[in-house]
């Protein structure tokens, strides 16, 4: 159905001629589009927004040592060859599993670092539950002892400090969360007893606050440096822990996987262990999509529906124009290029405003935090390609609704119409 010059020039001035419909047709067009635009944006934005909340604060994946569950001579089968039940003296306990070390982390870490540019982070890590003490306040704590700056690029501690520093950890030195001082009543300078459950500790001086949004994270954690980490629960130079973090945090499990297969400890994703969130996010996906598809059907019954009352008021004008000498085709092309126009035109103008709608709905924020963090009221999340796939959507639907009212144009007997009026 390519139009040629008498198509263009008939269909144009006939779109020009019926202002009202036109502006009409506009109308319901753009504000389909805009709707589209927002709730996709919002929905795509809280979609985003949940996953930041739950991979913004742990790596994407982890290699770990497996763990280990001691074998107790109860569970051991008999070895006496007359068959009869052995007998133990002493007390039955259970016995808890333990997990090793990375021994040999620099290896692992490097082999990591090689698998491409997905890769955005690899940082090795102690980590282990503790105490921090003053006085009389005593609060359970997760330590964290890292080399700051890989560590940073898992979970951004720089970016976010309220004061003082995280890059250049010393010796005896700490960076806390801004929630979990203000519960000691410490802050920069001050001296904190940290301590493992088997009672190892030592006094060390907070030179750093942040504040990065996460709960988990800002008032039970304390990053120290890799040796005192290593120090403070007698590992040596060993690690207990890599952290990974990735381009695409949907490809996790597959990232693990590969790992699994080259790495001879436990490879855990976040997925693994987020399921019951990513059927979440799926529902919502279908919601999006549902909500869309109900959209474009209201508009496509629009652009229809108006199409169909110009064909009913341009009936004499179209016999008219076919006993001139315009063929089916040409009548077709027509009405087809007015509703191919309105969604174009309808598709440009909605957009303008959704994108403006959203924009300006961006810059609101919530109050602030005690740490001075505020965020966007609306998470959305707007991209370029967004936009243009819903203008050339409209376009399409605009299109498809115009062939019912084409065609029934095509069909018009122009001796009959010109004779009944």
């Amino acid at each position: 159905m390519i139009p040629d010059r008498l198509s263009w020039s008939v269909a144009w001035r006939s779109l020009l001629r019926s202002k009202r419909l036109t502006a009409l047709t506009l109308v319901v067009l753009s504000v389909s589009v805009v709707l589209v635009i927002f709730l996709s944006a919002l929905m795509n934005g809280v979609e985003q927004d949940l996953i930041d909340e739950t991979t913004g604060a742990i790596p994407h994946a982890t290699i770990e040592p497996s763990e280990r569950e001691p074998a107790a001579l109860w569970d051991r089968e008999a070895s006496d060859s007359s068959g009869r039940d052995p007998v133990y003296v002493g007390e039955k306990t259970t016995l808890t599993s333990q997990k090793g070390t990375l021994d040999d982390w620099q290896r692992w870490v490097q082999l990591v670092e090689q698998f491409g540019p997905d890769i955005e982070g690899v940082s090795p890590a102690v980590e282990g539950q503790g105490f921090a003490i003053r006085g009389e306040k005593r609060e359970a704590v997760r330590l964290y002892g890292v080399a700051p700056r890989r560590y940073d690029r898992l979970v951004p501690i720089q970016e976010n400090l309220v004061e003082g520093r995280f890059y250049e950890l010393g010796p005896g030195e700490i960076t806390i969360g801004y929630k979990l001082a203000d519960k000691m009543e410490v802050g920069l300078g001050d001296r904190l007893q940290v301590t493992t459950p088997e009672g190892t500790g030592r006094s060390m001086r907070i030179v750093g606050l942040f504040d990065t949004g996460f709960g988990g994270i800002d008032d039970a954690t304390i990053f120290m440096p890799l040796g005192d980490g290593q120090s403070l629960f007698g590992l040596g130079s060993s690690v207990n822990a890599i952290g990974i973090e990735i381009r695409d945090v949907f490809a996790a499990d597959r990232l693990a996987e590969q790992l699994r297969r080259q790495v001879p400890y436990a490879v855990t994703s976040w997925i693994a262990e987020n399921e019951r969130l990513l059927r979440a996010l799926e529902s919502q996906g279908r919601s999006t999509d549902l909500i869309t598809f109900f959209t474009a059907v209201a508009a496509a019954f629009a652009v229809a529906s108006i199409l169909i009352v110009l064909v009913t008021n341009k009936l004499q004008e179209i016999g008219i124009l076919k006993a001139m000498g315009a063929t089916r085709r040409q009548v077709r092309t027509v009405f087809a290029l007015q509703g191919t126009l309105l969604s174009l035109f309808g598709g440009i103008i909605g957009s303008s405003v959704g994108v403006g709608v959203v924009k300006l709905l961006s810059g609101l924020e919530s109050a602030p935090t005690a740490g001075g963090q505020t965020e966007p009221l609306f998470p959305f999340e707007l991209s370029p390609e967004m936009v243009v796939g819903t203008v050339v959507g409209a376009v399409i639907i605009g299109f498809v609704a115009s062939l019912i009212p084409a065609r029934r144009a095509a069909n018009v007997d122009p001796i009959e119409v010109i004779q009944n009026g």
